[in-house]
This record gives C-alpha cells, sequence and structure tokens, in this order.
C-alpha cells in the first residue's frame, strides 16, 4: 500500500485540494512518516508537498518523525477509521501507542491544521 505511486496519489490529492493554499500556507517542513519497516521523508514547502523520498541515509535530515506499523496507517487511511485510528492523537495516545513521535513537535503545534487536513486526505488515495 504504501509505495512510491501510492504516495504520489497523496502528494496529488493534498497539492490539488484548495484549503491546504491557506490553512497550511506557513507549513515548510521536512517530516518522515514510518509506515512499519517502509520510511518516507516528505518536504512541505507553504503547504504543499514538493517532494517525497524512500531513499534515506545517514545524511537523511527531517524536523519531525511519525512511526507506527504498516497495519495502523492502513486502518487511519480507511474512508470511517475505527476507533483509536481517526487521527494521529489517538493512535498517539498512551493507551493504544501505535504512533511514536520523535523530533521537534513544535513543528505539530505551529502547522497542526494543516498537517491533519494532509494526513486526512489519506482517506482519499
Amino acid at each position: 500500500m504504501f509505495d512510491q505511486s501510492w504516495m504520489k496519489r497523496w502528494q496529488d490529492a493534498v497539492n490539488t485540494n484548495g484549503p491546504m493554499s491557506h490553512i497550511g500556507k506557513h507549513l515548510t517542513a521536512d517530516i518522515l512518516l514510518g509506515f512499519g519497516d517502509k520510511n518516507f521523508v516528505i518536504s512541505f514547502r507553504n503547504g504543499k508537498v514538493a517532494s517525497f523520498t524512500d531513499t534515506l541515509g545517514p545524511e537523511t535530515c527531517y524536523q519531525l518523525a511519525l512511526r507506527a506499523p504498516a497495519g495502523s496507517w492502513e486502518k487511519f487511511c480507511q474512508k470511517v477509521p475505527p476507533p483509536m485510528y481517526n487521527d494521529i492523537w489517538a493512535m498517539a495516545h498512551p493507551l493504544h501507542g501505535r504512533l511514536q513521535m520523535e523530533g521537534d513537535q513544535k513543528v505539530l503545534w505551529q502547522n497542526m491544521r494543516a498537517m491533519f487536513w494532509a494526513f486526512d486526505r489519506m482517506r482519499e488515495v
């Protein structure tokens, strides 16, 4: 599921939808999304997914990492996700603990609305 073609469809869903140009205009960050053993670094620039890569090495930089088992992301991506998979806060809740956040969480807090909106586009892919 979480391969280059899926990521390209998600990028298109984020970049072609109108609200991101307003709510995400200040979102400029590199975010690592970990889907089980598959990792992508997504470069947001002014609210758009400018690029993504799954070629990571020791020199790869990112400000924030969001990692969860692929099965958890699959549930999150359902049109109507089950309880505890409806947003990243639920997935990261200590009682559930499916999502791990690492790095500069200030990026998430400063851009929460835009990032959550972008993650919700995963349900359209």
